[in-house]
């Protein structure tokens, strides 16, 4: 602006006039007002529309459908059930749905457990008190052996001591001496002075090695609060600078940040307990009797306990690992993974310690599921051999749980404002859960709505002011305060079927 005054050939100052500052500040004015209008303008027809659309999202989009079964009201209470708890599904949609078509279906789930267990032998010595051992028998393959039963699939390892196994033979330990040399002293029957390290002479502990102590001349006297002071003082000081001598002691360079110097407080005079701040140790030779044999250079073997001889035997040790698989036999939609958190009806549970028959269906089980069963139990048993290893080494099958599972479900396929869905409701009675990939969502509209508001806001207003031309190029204001306008009302239209965007599945 500034720069329009000054291109002014016909402004001699330099500056704005005052009428082109009031022509300015009346065009400011104007633009203002305008812009407030307008704005004024959308809000209102933006909340007018709204009210009515919010208005037709809660009324229902058609009359409540009539029930003409005792088993349609019960699939209707659960499908409200389902939409109420499910905040995205249009509100009491069992009410308003119209049904299609239901069936009704089942899917099997067999559950297989297998413990399997796995044999080692091991060899374990133990010294000889002098029992007679019986001769003994020949060894067998560690699965030829019958061991005693174990219940739970979930069983801790254990270990069989094997009768008849057991030999007596030498100790190797002690080549049958019954004895070894000491572990204490290495057979000397001595140690190192723990005291002295073997100098026959150790630090004074009257005056830590110094060779002198502070003079206990009196001097001036003390009162007792001073006294007891001071006796802290040196009690703690003493105690820090033992520690710290001790870790020098050990190979440790550290300072000691205790000052306990007696010739830094004062005169001193000579340790009366020792000599240059040594003393004679009370071992004589800087050794001491070993306390393990005292002194006898032996000791008793710890394998045999002094006897020379030592049992050996045999035990058999069984360790257990459990492995589950669960097969779904049926057709469906509903994934696995929804399906497991089914309770259903538990038809067949048993334990299998031998191989199952295929003619021996049980009751209420369909063929093709035992045939499935048979087969899972029939390659869960199978051990396969490997070339080179010992087949004894090879984990076993040795209990078997099967458990065959009935899950109902209901198929209901049904039409919600022109449009077709699929529900399915499975489980138990009094323990049903929904699945659906596709599904009318109760804030469909009002998402549609919030979409057009927002091209609303962005779209520039149709704005006439009173008493002026219709001329879109006139901008001139005449201080009118609000001017009716009149703009096409929009509306917000339903989507197509294609147009419909597919939403995640909903399962409850």
């Amino acid at each position: 602006m500034g720069d329009q005054w000054d291109q002014n050939p016909n402004n001699n100052t330099g500056g704005p006039s005052q009428d082109d500052i009031d022509r300015q500040l009346k065009e400011i004015r104007r633009m203002v007002a305008q812009g407030a209008n307008e704005a004024q303008v959308r809000l209102k027809r933006v909340i007018d529309k709204a009210g009515d659309y919010w208005q037709q999202v809660q009324t229902p989009p058609s009359a409540p459908r009539p029930v003409s079964s005792v088993e349609e009201q019960r699939l209707r209470q659960l499908v409200n059930e389902w939409s109420n708890e499910n905040w995205r599904v249009a509100r009491e949609l069992g009410t308003y749905m119209d049904i299609i078509s239901t069936g009704v279906s089942e899917i099997w789930q067999a559950s297989l457990e297998t413990r399997w267990e796995t044999r080692s032998l091991e060899i374990i010595s133990e010294p000889y008190t002098g029992r007679s051992v019986s001769r003994p028998r020949p060894l067998l393959p560690v699965w030829d052996y019958e061991l005693a039963e174990v219940t739970g699939l979930k069983a801790p390892a254990t270990r069989t001591r094997l009768e008849g196994m057991d030999e007596v033979v030498s100790c190797t330990s002690c080549n049958s001496t019954g004895h070894v040399l000491c572990s204490g002293c290495n057979g000397r029957g001595w140690i190192v002075c723990p005291e002295c390290k073997g100098r026959t002479k150790k630090r004074c502990t009257t005056c830590r090695g110094r060779g002198y102590i502070s003079d206990w001349t009196p001097g001036e006297k003390k009162s007792f609060f001073k006294k007891q002071a001071d006796s802290v003082t040196s009690s703690v000081g003493n105690k820090f600078s033992d520690l710290f001598d001790n870790i020098r002691q050990q190979g440790v360079p550290i300072p000691n940040p205790v000052d306990t110097d007696p010739a830094s407080k004062g005169p001193t005079v000579p340790c009366p307990d020792c000599i240059n701040g040594e003393v004679n140790c009370s071992c004589g030779n800087g050794k001491r009797v070993c306390t393990t044999c005292q002194g006898a250079k032996m000791s008793l073997c710890s394998n045999c306990s002094g006897t020379g001889k030592v049992v050996r035997h045999r035990e058999v040790v069984r360790r257990f690992d459990l492995r589950s698989q669960t097969r779904f036999i049926g057709d469906s939609v509903i994934p696995a993974q929804q399906l497991e958190k089914a309770q259903g009806d538990l038809i067949y549970s048993a334990e299998i310690n031998e191989n199952l028959q295929l003619d021996a269906v049980p009751d209420m089980v369909p063929f093709d599921v035992w045939r499935t069963t048979v087969e899972m139990v029939e390659s869960e048993r199978k051990v396969v051999d490997k070339p080179g290893l010992d087949p004894q080494a090879f984990p076993r099958p040795t209990l078997q749980v099967v458990e065959l599972i009935r899950i109902p479900y209901t198929t209901v396929r049904y039409r919600f404002v022109d449009q077709e869905y699929v529900l399915y409701i499975y489980d138990i009675e009094g323990n049903e859960k929904f699945y659906s990939d596709r599904f009318p969502a109760r804030w469909d509209r009002v998402e549609r709505l919030v979409k057009a508001i927002t091209t609303d806001l962005r779209m520039p207003g149709q704005i006439q002011e009173n008493n002026q031309p219709s001329d879109p190029m006139a901008h001139s204001y005449s201080g009118g305060y609000r001017v009716p306008i009149e703009v096409p009302p929009y509306s917000v239209q339903e989507e197509d079927d294609e147009e419909t965007e597919p939403r995640p599945p909903s399962t409850y």
